[in-house]
């Protein structure tokens, strides 16, 4: 069993770092050098001090590199780093007030290396084969024309296909949206905090206190609901009718097996009649229409008056780094979209990151496949589990090692093992954190309408005196199973809930 730790996924990281398939470290200069130092650290040290102190150096190194690939404004950085230095300070301060409270700041790390990791080595490549696809299509089709014989003829097509592509900055968005996902949890805790300080004052004979309390005024309301207007617009791609074209299509495009544009059959199209020309120039055209969610706007403005972290790291983004809130974005209507008066390549970053950002602690969202970063950060976010500092054995000794993880994919599965074997935390519980996992992956994905290509089997494998039972979750597209040393188990009685259905009651809907 090989698993899956700091020490791999760090290795993995600083050998990408030097085959140049980190997009925005290849010209990176100093600031390059000063990650790969501070990654050479991070393997290497042993006390949880000297963790803290070089992850906060890299996590600044790597926004600073993968945020000014996006955007050379850098205005906001030393604002957002100060942030950053007083979070760190804060979580200390949780974890005093939470005896449950798990580390933030060396997770968000962990979770960047960690999809680093998984996205990128061959073995996952199946996993992640959807992420972005409509887009690849539009992006593929522009350079397999533009590649072409056919390639006067479809001028317009080609130009409007390569304002898509944005595949460069695949590995800037997927680092902002790691490193700063979890940034507002401060605010989450503020309440947490107010008990604790209640239960203390009155010994003083202090009983009547203010908790520390906020809210935004009457003034800041237009703000926040431009920002949640952005956040849930987006810029689909709409096409006339190609059902008369479609056998023309099947006959000069060549797919792979994930059915990716790949490029075009040469003497097929070298056969093709004038007549058979103009019918594809006239039917193969494109027009960008502007959409906006209202389910997407009401989750994120309830999320907003929860104070959820998720969306509140996304504001705090905004808010503080100046080239998030200076995107050009002109439009007359919804359908009459000129693409030369919008940024695209700003617009599609910084609304990835932030949507992805709030989305992963939206919990109205459920995942039909991996579609988006949004989808991948929301997975990997509950993957990471090889080093979450807590204090779980709840007493004031923190525990560096929770459980072990191996994690692989085999025969289309998706297989995530959580191995408790560490005799040393005290009430240790394997099937509470697998009950843990069943509720938040059972509401997580959307079970009824899962893409087939979706399947996972979680296992938490206790390896302990008290516990060797190994307890199993697996979800697929209407199917979802729960097992304890291969005994099926009746779902919602299991998990004590009306929320989920039976085996059978899945295998239905």
């Amino acid at each position: 069993m090989n698993f899956i730790d700091e020490k791999i996924v760090l290795d993995f990281y600083l050998m990408q770092i030097e085959k140049g398939n980190i997009e925005f470290l290849k010209e990176a200069g100093e600031v390059k050098e000063r990650i790969k130092a501070n990654v050479e650290k991070l393997k290497d040290a042993g006390d949880m001090h000297d963790k803290i102190q070089i992850a906060k150096d890299l996590w600044k190194a790597l926004f600073e590199a993968s945020m000014s690939y996006i955007d050379p404004d850098r205005r906001g950085y030393d604002e957002l780093f100060k942030y950053f230095d007083e979070y760190v300070n804060f979580e200390e301060l949780i974890f005093a007030s939470d005896s449950f409270y798990r580390d933030h700041t060396l997770h968000c790390l962990w979770v960047y290396f960690l999809g680093e990791y998984l996205t990128k080595t061959d073995c996952y490549k199946e996993l992640f084969s959807q992420v972005n696809a409509q887009m690849h299509t539009v992006v593929n089709l522009g350079k397999v024309l533009k590649d072409s014989v056919l390639a006067p003829s479809f001028q317009k097509v080609i130009s409007f296909a390569s304002k898509f592509d944005v595949f460069n900055y695949d590995d800037s968005i997927w680092c902002i949206s790691a490193l700063t996902h979890d940034l507002g949890y401060p605010i989450k805790k503020i309440n947490k905090i107010n008990r604790c300080i209640s239960k203390v004052l009155p010994y003083f004979a202090l009983e009547n206190y203010s908790e520390f309390n906020f809210d935004y005024s009457s003034s800041q309301q237009q703000y926040i609901e431009s920002f949640i207007k952005l956040m849930t617009m987006s810029i689909a791609v709409s096409s006339i009718d190609t059902n008369t074209i479609e056998p023309l299509l099947e006959k000069i495009f060549n797919v792979d097996e994930n059915h990716n544009l790949i490029g075009l059959d040469e003497k097929v199209l070298s056969s093709l009649s004038k007549e058979e020309v103009n019918l594809l120039t006239n039917q193969l055209q494109f027009k960008p229409l502007i959409q906006e969610s209202i389910s997407q706007k009401l989750q994120y403005l309830n999320d907003f008056e929860q104070y959820q972290h998720g969306v509140m790291s996304a504001f705090l983004l905004m808010k503080t780094i100046k080239s998030f809130s200076n995107t050009t974005f002109i439009y007359v209507d919804n359908s009459n979209v000129d693409l030369n008066s919008i940024d695209y390549k700003s617009f599609f970053t910084k609304k990835a990151i932030l949507n992805a950002i709030s989305d992963h602690t939206n919990e109205s969202r459920q995942i039909r496949g991996l579609y988006d970063v949004s989808d991948v950060l929301i997975l990997i976010d509950e993957l990471e589990e090889f080093s979450r500092i807590s204090r779980a054995n709840m007493n004031r000794q923190f525990v560096e090692e929770f459980c072990k993880s191996n994690i692989y994919y085999e025969d289309g599965v998706l297989n995530i093992d959580f191995i408790f074997d560490n005799e040393n935390i005290k009430n240790l519980d394997p099937e509470k954190a697998f009950k843990g996992r069943c509720n938040r992956f059972l509401s997580l994905f959307n079970i009824t309408n899962l893409d087939e290509q979706l399947k996972i089997k979680l296992s938490c494998i206790g390896k302990l005196p008290y516990d060797n039972n190994t307890y199993t979750l697996e979800i697929a597209r209407k199917y979802a199973n729960i097992t304890i040393n291969g005994e099926e188990q009746d779902i919602p009685k299991y998990l004590k809930t009306s929320q989920f259905y039976t085996k059978e009651m899945y295998m239905k809907l």
